[in-house]
């Protein structure tokens, strides 16, 4: 069974029997137990991102990545009543002129014959489940925005916000008199355990000194008291979910695995885990210990036995574009990583101020997910796979050489004379390899997982640590640090501009760096919403985007914000710009989905003529 748009949550239906599963163009969907799709939505005019997603005996509720809140049949998936999100909101309580911001927050509950959710302003609106009226808006008990809503004890109530924030009290009276510190980042799920009578939360940050190193999940009285941590991953944890009788705990992580937790006892006892699986989970549903159903961020929805097992999956056919890579000698001749291996494009003027694109040739290597590569200018070119490889293909695709590294490969840099090639990896070793034969020549080791690395015009090694958010400066021959630069959360990628400017991209923004200094030399993140990826410098302007479907536009020179498109097709991975022969400068942007967004540059500002897709 296959889905065309890809799905972002999963939540199960007990009376049907069903699952029912929401996707990024405002559709739901009905799957039965053995994932044969069952009924899917119409297409309506909200047609956004749908984040948050709960379930009634007659109803699915909605709410869109905007705020707009959805009411639909749970027989028959057919629309009933829908709030745009401008103004379900509580007026007297905004700025002037002040917009819904758009987020991928989670936060939407059902209870005694109430809806509650955030809205587009992070007010909390209540509504009533029949007459779908609205009966209050009051405020959060966060500055920001709500990702989950916990009523599993009737009387006391947990909401996480994106800050790391849990608030117990009771919707019902609107008092939140426990406020814990129980993350640095987004806690993405929260689950009451009756069995000891206190909470369970997600992290995506870590605390303490496991923050950005070691995430897991936490354990926090209902007063707020005796708050514990049990790190299971050093990446963003999604999902947590009890059985009926609060004996067993799952939770699902970027790292692609789903860890079991036996809860008989009041202390942390890891009883097993599951995967990894193909890529991260996102989201999931425990049915019985032998019906496990994880959502990953690709899209795919994957039936699992207690073994861990396959038993059957919703294939999305993930097409995403993780980078794009122009060869060193022709700008018009792109590379691009893909879940499959390296597809290979040229664009150019079209006639009548169109872009002619055209994919060219396709590479598929066997090692999955290439999320970054390098090319050569012989057209030869150096990546990595997901699946822990390093290698380098001639320019037919043919692989000259490939080497297996410790941990996760998460990006991969070439020195200007394309005799070494540096990757970063999750683990916190950075390897340097000779591209000739892929003989190692050093291995630096970092403290925490290293995401990005970038050779300098003269050779030094800049290379990311989650620990304490680092960018590290060595010499081209030391492990003795030059220098270091600070930051204050996860860094992703780092990128060599055209004129050996250094760039790196995270939840900070996209951010110039001066390596002789140790500190920011621009700064870019105005307007843009939750994670940044990634980004490029072109003419005097800068374009940025992320997991906010937005793409931006700043002046170089002095970081203005002048432009922001906010409804792109899914999340943002790869840029690259040139200006062609004649006409003006062209703009791709492309990402999850296969889509590459092509547009003309009209005194900076993206005027976009094709939606092209990767085959």
């Amino acid at each position: 069974m296959f889905t065309q748009n890809r799905l972002l949550r999963v939540e199960f239906f007990a009376k049907g029997n069903v699952l029912i599963a929401s996707d990024i163009k405002g559709r739901i969907h009905k799957f039965d137990l053995e994932l044969n799709l069952l009924q899917s939505s119409p297409a309506l005019s909200y047609n956004r991102p749908i984040n948050s997603l709960c379930l009634s005996d007659k109803y699915v509720f909605t709410k869109d990545r905007w705020g707009a809140i959805g009411k639909w049949d749970i027989e028959t998936l057919a629309p009933l009543d829908f709030y745009d999100e401008t103004y379900i909101c509580d007026q007297d309580k905004l700025f002037e002129d002040e917009e819904p911001s758009p987020s991928p927050n989670r936060g939407i509950v059902c209870l005694n014959g109430r809806l509650y959710t955030n809205n587009g302003y992070a007010q909390i609106v209540v509504l009533d489940i029949e007459s779908f009226e609205v009966l209050d808006i009051f405020d959060s008990p966060s500055k920001t925005f709500l990702d989950c809503i916990c009523v599993g004890n009737p009387e006391i109530h947990a909401l996480s916000d994106v800050e790391g924030s849990l608030f117990i009290g009771n919707l019902e009276t609107k008092e939140f008199p426990v406020h814990v510190r129980v993350d640095t980042a987004t806690v993405h799920g929260v689950v009451y355990d009756k069995r000891h009578d206190r909470f369970w939360t997600t992290q995506d940050g870590g605390l303490g000194d496991y923050q950005l190193v070691r995430t897991g999940v936490t354990t926090v009285e209902k007063d707020g008291s005796n708050l514990k941590e049990f790190p299971i991953s050093h990446e963003d944890n999604e999902f947590i979910q009890f059985d009926s009788e609060c004996k067993t705990l799952y939770a699902g992580s970027f790292s692609g695995n789903l860890f079991v937790f036996d809860n008989e006892n009041k202390e942390f006892e890891l009883k097993r885990i599951i995967g990894p699986l193909d890529f991260q989970i996102s989201h999931a549903v425990v049915v019985s210990d032998n019906q496990i159903y994880a959502l990953l961020q690709t899209g795919e929805l994957i039936h699992l036995n207690e073994k861990g097992q396959e038993v059957n999956r919703i294939n999305y056919i993930n097409k995403c574009a993780w980078t794009f890579e122009p060869h060193p000698e022709d700008d018009s001749l792109v590379y691009v990583g893909t879940d499959e291996g390296v597809c290979l494009l040229r664009y150019d003027s079209g006639l009548y101020g169109t872009v002619h694109i055209e994919q060219i040739d396709k590479h598929v290597h066997g090692l999955g997910i290439v999320k970054d590569i390098k090319p050569l200018p012989d057209g030869s070119y150096v990546g990595i796979a997901r699946k822990g490889i390093v290698f380098k293909a001639d320019k037919t695709g043919t692989i000259l050489w490939y080497r297996q590294i410790l941990g996760i490969p998460r990006s991969i840099a070439l020195d200007i004379e394309f005799s070494k090639c540096m990757i970063s990896s999750d683990n916190g070793t950075i390897s340097e390899l000779n591209t000739e034969n892929g003989d190692l020549i050093d291995t630096i080791n970092v403290d925490g997982p290293s995401y990005a690395c970038a050779y300098a015009i003269d050779g030094r090694r800049v290379v990311t640590s989650t620990k304490n958010q680092l960018v590290y400066v060595f010499p081209s021959d030391s492990h003795d640090p030059l220098g270091t630069i600070k930051f204050t959360r996860r860094l992703k990628r780092l990128n060599r501009g055209r004129n050996g400017e250094l760039f790196v991209t995270g939840a900070n923004g996209f951010i110039e760096l001066d390596i002789d200094n140790f500190c920011e030399k621009k700064h870019f993140e105005e307007g843009l919403i939750t994670g940044k990826e990634n980004g490029v410098a072109f003419n005097g302007f800068v374009y940025v985007g992320g997991y906010g479907y937005q793409l931006a536009t700043y002046q170089y020179i002095d970081e203005e914000l002048v432009d922001l498109e906010e409804n792109l097709l899914d999340f943002v991975k790869g840029f690259t710009a040139r200006v062609p022969n004649n006409g003006n400068p062209i703009l791709l942007v492309g990402g999850r989905g296969g889509y590459i967004n092509v547009y003309r540059l009209h005194d900076g500002i993206p005027q976009k003529v094709r939606e092209f897709y990767i085959r």
